[in-house]
């Protein structure tokens, strides 16, 4: 068999290329730090690095959802915490006003005070968080949960309504409560004391009954009843911030270990890659030689 010239220099330009290539896959390993730089490496381990970096992105967006329920839920908590002491007010109030040493003027005086002190409750039944979303509007909270008009108290959010977020794999949290089950359901028609389920029709009417001199001590089970209240939504607010605190652990916690199983397996081995770099590196070297040997190889060299 004949070999020619020019055959066994593209032979050994081939070689060198080949040489090169190698090499340069060496130097981008180096650089990137990664194992593989194309599935065909190793499909089996890219795929399980594909799935275990999905893992960590959805991760990551439950910690982000956990901290959004949390600021929403601490806000809540923090306001019923305002609302509760403002009530608590109201009832001191309320008893004062129902000792029979008062006359009218001083009664009209305590109205005077608590209707002050209503219009604080409807302004904390209308906080708005930094995403200027009303807290207590349910899942219609791009309007205030509460407003004043002609005809008295209206409820303007969605009634019994909470929006889920999704916080872990199968776990859930609701962010707020809707305002009808903190604050008491509105109720139609006259008011009397003692049946009263909204704590603003409440508060108005022992207002509006001590201005007529004619207060009730049955306000006092109205005012009972919303404090009952906020203290069941406060006590579920609580539950549901700690939840968040061990779903967040729980979700760090998985996260680690899907980062350090992905390192494992995609991670550079630099001691080895340095090694193979610089086996590469002789290897084109070799290479480079042979060529300039084989390339001044020819017979015309010994032709006088």
């Amino acid at each position: 068999m004949r070999i020619s010239t020019s055959w066994s220099q593209q032979l050994a330009v081939d070689a060198m290329l080949n040489q090169q290539v190698k090499l340069s896959d060496a130097q981008l390993k180096l650089s990137s730090g990664q194992k593989y730089l194309k599935p065909s490496e190793n499909p089996t381990a890219v795929t399980g690095l594909i799935n275990l970096q999905q893992n960590i992105k959805e991760n990551e967006q439950y910690q982000v959802n956990i901290g959004m329920a949390r600021q929403r839920l601490g806000l809540q908590e923090s306001s019923l915490s305002n609302a509760t002491e403002t009530l608590q007010r109201i009832r001191e109030l309320a008893v004062q006003g129902l000792n029979d040493s008062n006359n009218a003027d001083n009664r009209n005086q305590i109205a005077v005070e608590i209707d002050e002190l209503n219009k604080h409750l409807l302004s904390i039944a209308n906080t708005q968080n930094a995403n200027g979303e009303y807290l207590f509007s349910g899942t219609k909270s791009d309007v205030p949960a509460y407003s004043l008009g002609a005809g008295g108290y209206s409820f303007d959010g969605e009634p019994d309504s909470q929006r889920s977020i999704a916080i872990g794999p199968d776990r859930t949290v609701t962010d707020g409560d809707p305002g009808n089950s903190v604050f008491g359901e509105l109720t139609p028609g006259a008011l009397t004391a003692g049946s009263i389920g909204n704590v603003f029709q409440a508060v108005a009417q022992l207002s509006l009954d001590l201005k007529n001199n004619q207060p009730s001590s049955s306000s006092l089970t109205d005012l009972d009843d919303a404090l009952k209240r906020f203290e069941t939504t406060r006590a579920s607010t609580g539950a549901r911030l700690h939840a968040l605190d061990n779903q967040e652990n729980i979700n760090d916690d998985y996260i680690l270990d899907n980062k350090a199983t992905a390192s494992a397996i995609g991670d550079l081995d630099y001691a080895d890659a340095i090694s193979k770099f610089n086996l590469q590196q002789t290897s084109l070297q070799a290479a480079q030689q042979a060529y300039i040997k084989v390339q001044n190889l020819s017979l015309f060299n010994y032709i006088n």
